[in-house]
């Protein structure tokens, strides 16, 4: 039995029976004891007295008692009055009388001079002792006194049997057993009431404890009594009350806390991070429930950011609005960090935290500058062109047909460009603001990739461009808005033709359904794309040959158009390219479930 688990009362109520078993015992021992001290005692007193009465009697011989039958006879006589063995014993040792024994086996008896308390009668005048009888053998209680002055004629002895004692005195014990073992059960009975009333307030206030452990702060004691079961009872209502109002506080502040955008980190004096919010636990890839009392160190690896929790540890100095790039698992990231010192009794508690993560905003104004700048430079080029050539002409190229005829040919280029440019930034920004209403519909992928072909014939032509398309007739239709995945496809082509070779250029077009998608494919073997340039490809305006791309006529916006199109379409834009052996441009859009 695990002790731990027992029970209040039981263990008052065993504490109580062991109590009052241990004192019932003692008592029962002690009584015990005095009462066979006593009673001997008292059985010795009455021997010696009845014995001092006959000796009395008996101050000088009885002229009878020459005759061996007649002292005998009396010691029978007094014998049966008193209950007791009476024997007469002659100053040698010869036993002349026995109240146990018949007179004719008395000349039988051996001497009695050696008795004990025979030998104490005759040298003390008493005698007693308790021993077997070796005559009668029997344990008796003996008391003797010498008869007759001043020379003893006898000596007279009292004996009585220990067995008698013994019976009489188990007849006592059991009535002071009964006693005792009444009072043994009342006491034990009184004891588990005792306990069973004292542990019933214990078991309301454990009960009420064991709710308050599992956020039920509804129960309460009762605090009217005086006594102190009714001060712990106010007391622990009171801490109830408290601790249901601090734990509505605590859940007011962890929403509070855990709705904050910001990421907050809160330190103690020791540099030990003791809270973070939600938002800090996600930027620093942390365990949340792990915070409390985890060393910093070994989440935040950051050098700027621990060298910012020294300083303000150390120096105690608040910190505005200090902006620092840290690298996370998420990569690097622009963080805008205050930091107010906790200070108690002119020293420092701890730290509180705040970390604004401005990566977003800071990606965004330099996508925006970029933008400008990009824009400002594409425009910029065709525009000083146009404007070049044009002012060419006014000065007097125009009197000259060859050479205005060649201006001509290259503004219309320019302006051409310079739509190309405007439209394209035009479609872009619709797509990426999602103000286009898509309508999505099957699309069959085998008559689109036809028509796209047939768009760039000339093209396709006039550079002797060997144009393949693989596409099976059981291939699925994709779930899309054909004019856009038109547009997607289209730019793709067109990437493709502009940058394979003048001589030998191929061009690879294919789909087939995978996992309920549609996989467009359009492979190369142009010029191909650098590997360190492959995760900017798809941005706006970026573009790993500027000079070329100009040359051909590229804007820089076509592969970003096609990405967010796909996007548009819960689809998937991949890319895969080698230098000088060309590139695989791919992407996935849903597949609907019948065929057209």
């Amino acid at each position: 039995m695990d002790v731990r688990r027992v029970s209040v009362s039981f263990r008052l109520g065993l504490v109580f029976g062991v109590i009052i078993f241990f004192t019932v015992a003692i008592s029962y021992v002690y009584l015990g004891g005095q009462l066979r001290t006593l009673f001997y005692d008292g059985l010795k007193n009455q021997l010696r007295k009845d014995l001092q009465l006959n000796r009395s009697l008996l101050d000088k011989l009885p002229e009878q008692w020459d005759d061996l039958r007649s002292s005998d006879r009396w010691a029978d006589d007094v014998g049966a009055a008193l209950d007791i063995r009476v024997t007469l014993i002659s100053p040698e040792g010869v036993v002349i009388g026995d109240s146990y024994i018949q007179p004719n086996r008395l000349p039988f008896i051996e001497n009695h001079l050696d008795r004990p308390e025979v030998r104490q009668a005759l040298a003390e005048g008493y005698g007693e002792s308790t021993r077997m009888s070796d005559t009668v053998k029997e344990n008796m209680l003996y008391v003797a006194m010498p008869l007759g002055t001043p020379e003893p004629f006898a000596v007279l002895r009292f004996a009585k049997p220990l067995q008698d004692i013994l019976l009489l005195e188990a007849e006592l014990r059991k009535g002071i057993e009964g006693a005792l073992f009444w009072s043994l059960l009342l006491s034990l009975i009184f004891g588990v009431l005792t306990a069973v009333l004292l542990a019933r307030p214990l078991r309301r206030i454990s009960s009420a404890a064991d709710n308050i452990l599992h956020g039920d702060y509804s129960m309460k004691l009762d605090a009217k009594r005086d006594d102190e079961i009714g001060q712990l009872g106010r007391a622990f209502n009171f801490i109830s009350d408290e601790m249901k109002r601090m734990n509505q506080q605590e859940e007011w502040f962890k929403a509070v806390f855990s709705s904050i955008r910001e990421a907050i980190i809160v330190t103690d004096s020791r540099g030990m991070v003791m809270l973070a919010n939600p938002a800090a636990c996600r930027l620093f890839n942390l365990d949340c429930g792990d915070m409390i009392r985890s060393c910093m160190c070994r989440n935040v690896n950051d050098p700027q950011l621990l060298e910012l929790f020294e300083l303000v540890r150390k120096e105690g100095t608040p910190v505005v609005k200090k902006e620092i790039a840290i690298s996370t698992d998420r990569g690097e990231r622009m963080l805008q960090v205050s930091a107010v010192p906790v200070i108690k009794d002119n020293l420092s508690e701890g730290t509180v935290f705040v970390l604004n993560d401005i990566t977003k905003l800071r990606n965004l104004e330099r996508v925006r500058r970029d933008f400008v700048s990009s824009v400002s430079h594409e425009l910029r080029t065709p525009l000083t062109s146009i404007r070049g050539y044009t002012e060419t002409l006014l000065e007097g190229a125009m009197e000259d047909p060859e050479h205005a005829s060649h201006f001509l040919q290259i503004i219309l280029k320019e302006s051409e460009h310079l739509t190309a440019l405007i439209n394209d930034v035009l479609d872009l920004s619709k797509i990426e603001s999602g103000r286009i209403d898509y309508r999505f519909g099957p699309v069959d992928i085998r008559s689109l990739a036809g028509r796209t072909v047939g768009l760039f014939a000339r093209a396709i032509e006039k550079k002797a461009i060997d144009v393949s398309v693989r596409i099976p007739d059981d291939l699925p239709p994709a779930l899309a808005d054909e004019d856009y995945l038109e547009m997607a496809v289209r730019n793709l082509v067109d990437n493709a033709i502009k940058y394979v070779p003048e001589t030998n250029g191929t061009v690879r077009i294919s789909a087939l359904a995978e996992d309920e998608m549609v996989r467009f494919t359009v492979e190369d073997n142009g010029i191909g794309i650098p590997q360190e340039d492959l995760g900017r490809i798809f941005e706006r305006f970026y573009r790993v040959d500027k000079a070329r791309s100009r040359q051909v006529g590229g804007t820089g916006l076509g592969l970003s158009i096609v990405k967010h199109i796909i996007l548009a379409h819960k689809g998937k834009v991949e890319v895969r390219s080698r230098m000088h052996l060309g590139s695989v441009f791919s992407f996935t859009v849903p597949a609907t479930s019948g065929e057209t």
